[in-house]
């Protein structure tokens, strides 16, 4: 992880590592990025088929995960991930196992 000295620049470089490390951990994962320009704060994920219900979920029941929903006509395909907050090297380690286990 990286060394907090505080301040903004710091948090935003935090951020970026939360996100650069999660979309690592997911690669080999049968799932698309829905935007190919990213931000730091979220990572949007169109699942195959029509299973991101199914798979917040699962996360939830299976794993104690929220990991967020999307809304309207997209919302049974495209689930997001936050890197934003008090979210550690061990809270993406945790996700992608379970996306690993479960991701269909």
């Amino acid at each position: 992880m990286l060394e907090d000295n505080g301040g903004s620049k710091a948090e935003h470089e935090r951020i970026a590592h939360v996100a650069a490390t999660f979309r690592e951990g997911i690669k080999d994962l049968p799932l698309e990025y829905v935007t190919e320009a990213r931000s730091n704060c979220v990572t949007a994920l169109r699942t195959k088929g029509n299973q991101a219900k199914e798979l917040i979920e699962n996360l939830k029941k299976q794993y104690g995960i929220w990991i967020c929903p999307n809304g309207g006509e997209i919302g049974e395909s495209v689930f997001r991930v936050g890197h934003i907050g008090n979210i550690t090297d061990e809270d993406n380690q945790k996700l992608v196992k379970a996306l690993k286990e479960i991701v269909f």
